[in-house]
Order: structure tokens, then sequence, then C-alpha cells
């Protein structure tokens, strides 16, 4: 199968994932800073406990479909060189697809902390959260970069 033919599957999964991660994170976030009492009150209820347990994974998929898996194909289909992670991510930020490579290692690194919960220390636990709260808009901006050029790959290819 080829790339671009990949990437056609990849992309409605992609697309519902950010939509959903955008809910997610509009219902979990309030709009103004967080706060240690927000945390406080979130994670006292099953509620609460559940919606950021459904930021976490959303966030986490969305990533890891993304940069593990789209980002791959589209340098593939694009003819660019293929390489690690960071590579690609690299790759990606001087093609235009996204705007800041060393964010997404951030954004890497604030996703395992909260999918490993290494954050046993709600100070540590509001930070991480706080950096992913942010990241979700160059998350979702970033697909919607990388989709628009693999719309006009497909366009030149017809």
């Amino acid at each position: 199968m080829k790339a671009v033919e990949r990437l056609d599957l990849l992309e409605p999964v992609l697309e519902r994932e950010a939509a959903l991660l955008g809910d997610v994170a509009f219902r979990l976030f309030p709009p103004d800073d967080l706060s240690a009492t927000w945390l406080v009150a979130l994670l006292s209820t099953p509620e609460g406990c559940d919606k950021l347990e459904s930021f976490v994974g959303k966030f986490c998929r969305m990533q890891d479909n993304l940069a593990g898996k789209y980002l791959p194909l589209l340098l593939e289909a694009s003819e660019e060189p293929v390489g690690t992670a960071i590579d690609n991510l690299a790759r990606a930020e001087r093609l235009g697809w996204l705007e800041d490579a060393a964010r997404w290692r951030r954004m890497r690194r604030a996703r395992n902390w909260l999918v490993h919960e290494y954050l046993s220390d709600p100070a540590d636990m509001l930070s991480a959260l706080s950096e992913a709260r942010a990241f979700v808009a160059h998350l979702i901006g970033a697909w919607q970069h990388m989709r628009d050029y693999a719309t006009t790959l497909r366009e030149n290819h017809v």
C-alpha cells in the first residue's frame, strides 16, 4: 500500500481525535489560569478524574498518531527522507507543517509525565497540565497544516 493510501486511512482517525481532544480540553480546563484549588476540586470527584483521564488519553493518542504514524507517511509521500522522530519533527518544522520542533519534545515530556503518573506532587501535576493545555492548540494546528499539505499533494499528483 502506498504512503498516500495509508494517509487516507489515518486522516479520519486524526480528524476525530482532534475534535475529541478539543472538546475534552474545553470541558476540562477553566477559561482562566489553572490553580491548585481547581486541581483539588477536579480530583475530588469521579467525574473530574474521568475528564482528566479522557484528556490525557486523547492528548497522548493524538501525539502518537500524528508524530509517530502520520508524519512519517507524509514525509514518505512527499519523497522526503524519513528518520528518527526528532529528525522527522525538525524536517516538518523546516517544511512549515509545525511551528517549533523543540515544543514537540516538551509536549512529549508532558505526555510522558501525565500518562505514567510521575506526578505525585500536585504542583508538578498542575505544571504538566498547564503545559498540556497550551499544547492542544499547537497539536491541532500541526494536524491541520499536515492535512492541508497532504490534500495539496494528492491534488498535484492526480
